[in-house]
């Protein structure tokens, strides 16, 4: 077997078919279709019926959490590559063969891909805008060089202080790939550990569940190809209020990470930089008064010191713990 496709699922019974038809049509010799559910009761059954009509394997995990979800699948894959998408995406019909060809090189650990607008429809265009997970047309391979501070990093990187929306020209490891089109070669996992389940959808410390794997693979000496050939199309569907939401959202997992890391010269620089960066950006369109991208920028900022503060409650409750379980002289 090639591969085995995993979708993480909760409470999305009515949208998971259309993700499902695409995966059936993918154009590859040999692979399976996991189905990770963490939905509530009411929704359990719907989707694993939705499940079944599509040949796909049902796997019930009743805990809350994506990156729990993303660990029950690899225990049950069968195959020596896993892939990820999600409930609300759909893969064109090439995109998991696309994947499967950078693996011929021993060296390379993980594949990510490109992830496009399904339609414009709601607020999607304004999220595109300030936070769309279109990373170009380009494809890039990361190594752990990329991820070593240096004077040279520095520099380059000022300028993006500015930026509004900075993509594919993002430091590493936010222009690597999102967690809609990811593969992996499953033995990584028993080596670097699997994915760290204090991120993600539902977990305490919150997103970019996708990019500390990412990092950390570069970190152990992986390398990773960003594959532009391998397109998903992500379903947005947001409206106004979502796209701050999510902004939200992404800043307080962002934050948080980069607090786990801070040790990394680069993660604490990167922090202190996110952070003036967001400053900046929300004072100035609020001056401009561009309302969306003010409101937007807002968000992160909230999100990022709420994050921060988050991580800085957990690391105390972390050193009481272990002061109180140290053995006394």
């Amino acid at each position: 077997m090639q591969a085995s496709v995993i979708v993480c699922t909760r409470n999305r019974a009515g949208s998971i078919g259309e993700a499902l038809a695409a995966v059936s049509k993918l154009e590859c010799r040999d692979f399976e279709v996991l189905v990770v559910d963490s939905s509530t009761e009411l929704e359990r059954e719907k989707t694993a019926k939705c499940v079944r009509e599509y040949g796909a394997r049902y796997i019930l995990e009743p805990r809350r959490g994506l990156n729990i979800a993303r660990n029950t699948g690899i225990a049950n894959a069968a195959a020596d590559i896993v892939a990820f998408t999600d409930d609300d995406c759909i893969p064109d019909k090439n995109w998991l063969a696309q994947k499967l060809q950078n693996f011929s090189d021993s060296s390379v650990w993980a594949c990510t891909g490109r992830v496009v607008q399904h339609s414009r429809e709601g607020a999607s265009d304004l999220f595109e805008e300030v936070a769309g997970q279109d990373l170009g047309a380009e494809r890039r391979v990361f190594s752990g060089k990329d991820v070593h501070f240096g004077v040279g990093f520095l520099l380059g990187n000022v300028a993006k202080v500015f930026a509004k929306h900075m993509k594919s020209s993002a430091p590493v490891p936010y222009c690597i790939g999102h967690g809609s089109s990811m593969a992996f070669r499953k033995d990584i996992f028993t080596r670097i550990r699997n994915f760290d389940e204090r991120f993600g959808n539902g977990a305490p410390l919150g997103g970019c569940d996708d990019i500390e794997m990412l990092y950390r693979i570069l970190r152990s000496g992986g390398r990773i190809v960003y594959e532009p050939t391998a397109v998903v199309r992500h379903k947005h569907r947001f409206a106004t209020e979502d796209v701050f939401q999510t902004r939200y959202g992404y800043s307080f997992g962002n934050a948080t990470f980069m607090r786990v890391y801070r040790r990394d010269a680069l993660m604490f620089v990167q922090f202190y930089g996110r952070l003036l960066q967001l400053v900046l950006k929300s004072t100035q369109y609020k001056l401009a008064r561009k309302k969306d991208l003010a409101q937007s920028f807002s968000s992160d900022l909230r999100g990022f010191l709420d994050g921060w503060a988050t991580w800085r409650k957990m690391a105390k409750t972390a050193c009481s713990t272990a002061d109180k379980s140290a053995p006394q002289t």
